[in-house]
């Protein structure tokens, strides 16, 4: 349901925007190139306790990947079931104990319901079929006390992120931290960061969005 690596055009308008069909198009028109893990993720991650996790909207698993490696135990989703057959080809490559940390589900994070709550709940740059704030809080009842929500998605005030990523695909601070009840959230972190997008030296800056919260 994420993928950090693509372009998000039009280019098969015949699905509505970013739902399951959408999604399904956009996986199997791209290939399967597995990328990096989230530069974000890595950031805002690292000196976290490792514990379990859940990456809402895996897209191909390059995340969810890295934070097996990291020693997570994660259960990562996508509505893409071509995008979670090649996170599970990518996880092949890998130690079987890697491998073996990562459970990969199918599923429509605005319709599933996480079966437990985690120590870390990702989402990036998933445009749900829902107003995002709703889809925030949804996100917010997987973490368990103690745990850490990090949400990452394309700055909806940045000129070049927003026709990169248009209309839905684009969020404001307030999506999510209005999600958030303060009386049991701490924000850490919410601001926007410059990313570099695609590849080369001709690589345009991206704004993104990061809010990371802690549940008391």
């Amino acid at each position: 349901m994420s993928e950090h690596h693509h372009q998000h055009g039009p280019e098969h308008a015949e699905h509505p925007a970013f739902g399951p069909q959408w999604w399904e198009h956009h996986y199997q028109g791209h290939g399967a190139r597995h990328g990096s893990p989230s530069p974000q993720l890595t950031a805002e991650v690292a000196g976290l306790p490792v514990g379990t996790a859940l990456d809402a909207g895996c897209g191909r698993g390059a995340d969810a990947l890295w934070l097996a490696r990291q020693g997570w135990r994660v259960t990562a989703v996508d509505v893409s079931a071509t995008a979670v057959g090649d996170a599970r080809k990518a996880a092949e490559q890998h130690e079987p104990d890697v491998a073996a940390r990562v459970h990969w589900v199918v599923a429509d994070l605005t319709a599933w319901a996480p079966p437990t709550q985690y120590d870390l709940v990702v989402s990036q740059y998933v445009h749900p079929g829902v107003p995002f704030g709703a889809f925030a809080a949804r996100l917010a009842r997987g973490v368990a006390p103690g745990g850490t929500l990090l949400v990452v998605g394309h700055d909806h005030a940045d000129e070049h992120s927003a026709a990169h990523a248009p209309g839905p695909a684009s969020i404001g601070l307030d999506a999510v931290t209005a999600a958030l009840d303060p009386r049991r959230w701490v924000v850490e972190v919410a601001e926007s960061r410059t990313r570099h997008a695609g590849h080369g030296s001709a690589r345009p800056s991206m704004h993104d969005l990061v809010v990371r919260a802690r549940r008391t």
